[in-house]
């Protein structure tokens, strides 16, 4: 019989509103707090036996892999940013932080979701283009035809 792990049923472990989870060296997810279901869509009996891998694109499987790596912790001073696939078709962005689990072959890591954040800075970016563009195009219509 497997003994439960303690971090079921924690209170601040399920309140948190950060991913949560634990993951083993080979990026098998252990455990993961109610959060996942709240954010991403998926039950916890969806995600827990799975691979982390399996819910990023191409592109962010180096991270994950980085994040998971149990000589490395990724703290809050160098966070790395994964973007996770939503039950429902959509992608959020993460800013992942991990550390050992002492006495156990597994990770502990956090996300704290940024999509918002990213949607804005984009937003800011877009319209920093169109004055620009905008200028340009004023300009171009000020200037004599030679």
């Amino acid at each position: 019989m497997a003994i439960p792990d303690r971090r079921v049923g924690n209170r601040e472990f399920d309140d948190s509103p950060h991913l949560m989870a634990v993951v083993s060296h080979d990026g098998v997810l252990k455990v993961v707090n109610a959060a996942w279901e709240r954010t991403l869509g998926y039950r916890s009996d969806e995600l827990v036996g799975r691979k982390l891998l399996k819910l990023v694109d191409d592109p962010d499987r180096s991270s994950v892999l980085r994040l998971t790596n149990s000589r490395v912790e990724v703290t809050a001073a160098s966070p790395i940013e994964i973007a996770l696939h939503c039950k429902d078709g959509s992608y959020r962005a993460f800013l992942w932080e991990s550390r050992r689990v002492a006495g156990e072959p597994a990770t502990f890591i956090t996300g704290k979701d940024v999509t918002d954040r990213r949607k804005l800075e984009v937003t800011q970016s877009l319209k920093i283009y169109e004055l620009y563009a905008e200028a340009a195009r004023q300009k171009k219509a000020g200037e004599p035809k030679t």
